[in-house]
């Protein structure tokens, strides 16, 4: 459990980088499917290995897409 937390600690320091808070949560559930994910199928293994509802698939795969991150900062 120790390492969730020191993983959000390095997650949160990307918060100024989103204007939106939702687009900002969609980037913490996506890396961490990346993180616990056992395939590499995309955006669906995201979604299998955090056990998402099926609706979940198209607004994790527009975070993706999102004008709302800004890199620059």
């Amino acid at each position: 459990m120790q390492l969730w937390f020191y993983w959000w600690e390095i997650i949160s320091l990307l918060r100024p980088a989103f204007s939106r808070d939702q687009t900002f949560f969609w980037f913490v559930v996506s890396v961490a499917g990346l993180s616990v994910r056992t395939d590499n199928l995309g955006v669906t293994s995201i979604v299998r290995a955090l056990g998402l509802q099926e609706q979940c698939y198209d607004s994790l795969l527009d975070s993706f897409h999102s004008s709302a991150v800004k890199l620059d900062r």
